[in-house]
């Protein structure tokens, strides 16, 4: 039985949180668990870091598996639940789309769009 290793992006997840956000930051510790349980099971490593960046608002910033990256802006995070936050990371990361540079490229023909009638180049 021939054994495969997938590429990393595809490996079980792991998450690395920088949490910068002050020591008596109300919800430090809930944000950064309700972050990393947000993101179990997500494949491949996750960095991400959780910032009050001049104490105006929450900022998020993630790098995903395939060294794509995004960030996320929260006014008054006080008044926002950490689940509801963590959620809204997660239903991001798992809408990216992973870059494969061995795939083959996306530029084929679709029959009736790119071709005309009878399969021929329109």
């Amino acid at each position: 039985m021939k054994v495969s290793r997938l590429p990393p992006q595809h490996e079980a997840g792991q998450v690395t949180l920088a949490n910068r956000l002050p020591p008596k930051y109300p919800q430090r510790l809930a944000l950064e668990t309700a972050i990393r349980n947000a993101l179990r099971g997500l494949a491949g490593r996750w960095d991400v870091v959780v910032e009050v960046p001049a104490g105006l608002s929450l900022v998020i910033a993630v790098v995903a598996p395939d060294g794509s990256s995004w960030t996320m802006s929260c006014c008054n995070p006080e008044h926002r639940d950490p689940e509801s936050i963590a959620e809204t990371v997660r239903a991001a990361c798992s809408r990216r789309r992973w870059l494969d540079p061995t795939a083959p490229a996306s530029g084929a023909k679709r029959r009736g769009r790119l071709e005309g009638a009878g399969g021929k180049p329109a």
